[in-house]
């Protein structure tokens, strides 16, 4: 039976999701040679996961989800067409590996591509929180998707660059509008408890200057700023920049090669809980961020889902 209650679907070509080349070449400088070989050992010990679905019978028949090698810490997905019961063809592959973290998100919206073999999902964490994310398990979910239903999210990524953020690297708002914008905000939250008012931007508008200070330039310190943007061009919104600091540093192998795993704050907004998310990298330049460091970056954001909340 078709499901009637799925979130939001918007359906794009294959090629607007761009090369998994490029995922590749986050793992090894040869991918031409090294991944078909990677390849053909995960298909040695597979793990064939089934996400949000209880019984066989509940997965779509005409693709496979083959993940391996089995005990490897960085899984290789191979999602492979089927007739049958028998496997036709690659259709896509992709490197995943898991974040120990989980968040509760809603799925407002599944971007797929034609053949249905992949897709980005648009997830709201709640509070006006929104993350777009690559769904490493799409094949085998896409049925099971329910609007308006929490799941249980883990999150993490591929680093694409990296770099510290610099002590006390500021930003001068010299912009009237602009300058009255922040002090207005400022003035307006202060008046309410650090609260939004309900009419906030009207009080915005009816906002004065009290005095020449309130029209100076304004000083804004980025040093310490969590942000999050997601990628503009529809079916690559999980290829994304961000900034955020970092609360915990690990490490891998996989293939020969250490990954430096960084646990690093994605969204934090005042009084709520961090989303924190794992970020991975091999690249030597980037080993020696610390804990307590800000950093920001380009990243490729995945997502896992295996339970409701």
């Amino acid at each position: 039976m078709k499901n009637q209650n799925r979130p939001e679907m918007i359906s794009i070509e294959d090629q607007n999701f761009g090369s998994h080349i490029e995922h590749w070449n986050l793992l090894t400088e040869n991918p031409a040679t090294e991944v078909p070989k990677w390849l053909g050992l995960a298909l040695d010990e597979p793990i064939m996961p089934m996400g949000l679905c209880r019984e066989e019978c509940d997965m779509d028949a005409s693709v496979w989800l083959i993940q391996g090698p089995s005990k490897e810490k960085v899984q290789l997905c191979q999602v492979i067409a089927v007739e049958n019961n028998k496997p036709k063809a690659v259709k896509t592959a992709f490197p995943s590996f898991e974040s120990p973290y989980k968040v509760k998100a809603s799925i407002e919206r599944i971007i797929s591509c034609k053949s249905n073999t992949q897709a980005v999902l648009r997830l709201n964490l709640g509070d006006n929180s929104i993350v777009y994310a690559f769904d490493s398990l799409y094949s085998v979910n896409h049925d099971q998707y329910q609007k308006d239903q929490t799941y249980l999210v883990q999150l993490n990524a591929w680093a694409y660059e990296l770099e510290a953020v610099s002590e006390h690297e500021q930003l001068v708002v010299d912009d009237p509008a602009s300058i009255k914008h922040h002090r207005a905000l400022n003035d307006i939250l202060a008046a309410n408890d650090g609260i939004a008012p309900a009419n906030l931007q009207e009080q915005i508008d009816a906002w004065e200057p009290k005095s020449d200070d309130d029209k100076a330039p304004v000083t804004v310190d980025f040093s310490k700023m969590v942000a999050y943007l997601y990628g503009e061009k529809m079916g690559q919104e999980d290829e994304a920049w961000f900034q955020g600091n970092i609360v915990g540093k690990t490490s891998l192998e996989f293939m020969g090669q250490e990954y430096t795993l960084y646990d690093v704050t994605l969204i934090h907004d005042e009084n709520q809980e961090a989303t924190l998310i794992r970020i991975a990298t091999k690249d030597d330049q980037y080993r020696h961020f610390n804990i307590g460091q800000y950093i920001r970056g380009n990243i490729w954001v995945q997502v896992s889902i295996h339970s409701k909340n």
